[in-house]
This record gives C-alpha cells, structure tokens and sequence, in this order.
C-alpha cells in the first residue's frame, strides 16, 4: 500500500532533508531557482514555514545533529551548471516557529561547483566532505576539468580550521552516501571514474571504476553482504544492483531509468524495498522488491508518476517506509507512506 500526501508547493524543488527544531521534526526542502524559496513542514501538523536568507540554487541540506534548528547547505549552484560561485553556508534559525523563518547565513567555505556534502566526526571535531561537479566549465558540456573531494576540519561554529584534498581527477561527481557497517562510518563518493570510500580518518580507497551517478548500499539479496544498488552512468539510464565477487563488482540486476536521479534500498516491513526516481521520461518514481527465483530479479510497481523527483529522504519505521521526495517536475514537496 502506498498513501501520498502533498506537503507544499515548491517551483524546481531540488534539495531534501529532515531536521529537529524545539522537539519537533521537520521536512526541509529547497528550490535549486535563483532566489528560490527554502520551505520547513512540521511532519505532524504540515504548518509550513518559509524560511529566508539563502540565495537559491540549493543541491544540499545536511543536518548539524548537535545543534538545534543549524544545517549546511550548498547554495548559489543554478541551473545549468552555472556554479562558479557556488559555497557552502551554515544557516541557524531561531526563535519561536513562525510563517516565516529568518535563517542567519554564515559561509563555510567558497567552493566552485561544489555538488555534494556529507558531515562526518562527532561534535566538537566535525569534517564536512565537499565534492566538485568539476573543476570548471567554459560552456554546459565542458567537461575537460577534474573535480576534486575536500576534507574541511570544522570548529564548534562550523567554520574551517584546517583544509586538504583528499582526491583528485573525479568529473561528474552526482553521488555521496554516508554507510555506517561494522568497524566504522564510511562517505561513499561517485563519479563518472568509479566509486571511493573515505574511512573516518578521511583515507580513500578506490571502490570500483564503474561511472556512478547514486549510489547507495544495502543487502539486497539477503546473502549478509551489501550490495552497491546505484545510477549508471552520470543521471543515467540504468538502476544496477552490483555484488561485490573475487573478480571484482558483478551486475546481478538491472531495470531502466530516464534520467536517473536518486535511489534508496532499506528494509521495509519484513522485505527489502528498492526505490528509483528519473526525472524525464514516464518522470516515475519506482518501487522494487526482490524475487525469489533461481535467477536473482526486481519486481516493479509505480509509486508515482510524471513527478520527476530530483532528490528524496527516506526515513524507516518498524512496519512501513516514509518516503520525502523534492518533485521537481511538479514543483512539490510529497511524502509517500508505503507499507
């Protein structure tokens, strides 16, 4: 069973996220728009916030867990591709919950084309993990330019203490997935030369070289062994389940996208539930759930259709998965209940 609700209208919607504030959860969604709008919706009640202070074109929106109602976020990266002066921001909102949410908007780092970022460390001690679409463009499909993933040592007031670069020659970078398994915490980072892990003390070590866009890892085939369920190529037209074997990553399933833009694979109910969202075609977002038969396979069902959803934010309970998702081509926040 699916139940979908409309949270808020949101034009060219593009970041998700879910945020406490003062006891309460939050869905905050953001438009990747110049001057786009950023809207917060009490998860319980749906009221709905505005919240002010960042100048659109926002691809990211990552909770800072220690400090009540303060996130990161990259912003000024509008479409398409026009990202130079792109940064990453702290934004701390106060005060009692309001119609309208004025955010003070510190920046972090200045960062050309930075696409990605993920918050690693305890509190005290964070890194942020910044990765770049590209180190440049002199037109939209310039793509002679590297990128690059930056570890930055962030103080109590998230600004940098210390910078490095951790790797180099990365293009197309669409993918950064935080994997906690036993032994430690991990941030997955993709391009179109392959997937990297980055361990807790920031060493990379090469994954894989095929070109992923998403990616994310979970037990698909219930072996005890995570496969890397993700995009291929950059916003590609194929979601793979890839296993890990002794001659290396093996694709044991496969389904189409169109314009492949976020996937997810958690546990749903007693089941494993396998998302997909394309942001053309059919513009579907896509459920999946693995058969039981002699040759590993997905069994396919529409969640939704023509929504064409750029990012989601997934969030497990006991009996169901809560599904956010930023639906792009319909300028909506959405949450889908699937049991």
């Amino acid at each position: 069973m699916i139940m979908k609700e409309k949270l808020a209208q949101l034009p060219m919607c593009y970041s998700i996220g879910l945020m406490n504030y003062k006891g309460r959860e939050y869905c905050v969604s953001a438009s990747e728009e110049r001057d786009g709008e950023i809207v917060m919706v009490d998860t319980e009640t749906k009221k709905i916030s505005k919240i002010t202070g960042l100048a659109g074109g926002v691809m990211a929106i990552i909770p800072v867990p220690e400090q009540d109602g303060v996130f990161l976020a990259i912003q000024k990266f509008y479409p398409v591709f026009d990202s130079q002066e792109a940064e990453v921001v702290r934004c701390r909102i106060s005060g009692e919950i309001g119609d309208i949410m004025a955010a003070e908007v510190k920046t972090v780092v200045h960062l050309p084309f930075v696409h990605r970022i993920a918050l690693t460390g305890k509190a005290g001690a964070r890194r942020l993990i910044a990765a770049t679409l590209c180190g440049g463009k002199d037109f939209v499909d310039d793509w002679s330019r590297p990128g690059a993933v930056y570890e930055y040592q962030l103080d109590e007031e998230m600004q940098v203490r210390k910078t490095r670069t951790i790797l180099e020659g990365i293009t197309k970078n669409h993918g950064m997935y935080t994997y906690e398994k036993k032994g430690g915490s991990y941030i997955l980072v993709s391009g179109a030369e392959g997937v990297w892990a980055i361990d807790g003390q920031c060493t990379v070590r090469k994954l894989c070289e095929e070109p992923v866009s998403d990616l994310c890892m979970y037990d698909v085939d219930g072996d005890g062994t995570d496969e890397m369920v993700c995009i291929v190529p950059f916003h590609g037209n194929a979601m793979k389940v890839l296993k890990r074997t002794s001659q290396g990553w093996a694709c044991i399933a496969q389904e189409e996208l169109s314009f492949g833009h976020a996937v997810w694979s958690g546990r749903c109910g007693d089941g494993t539930l396998l998302i997909s969202c394309s942001r053309s075609g059919d513009k579907c977002t896509k459920l999946y759930r693995p058969v039981d038969t002699e040759v590993f396979g997905l069994e396919q069902m529409n969640a939704d259709e023509g929504v064409g959803a750029s990012n989601i934010c997934v969030k497990e309970t006991e009996n169901s998965v809560v599904l956010y998702a930023a639906n792009h081509e319909q300028g909506e926040v959405a949450r889908y209940t699937i049991m």
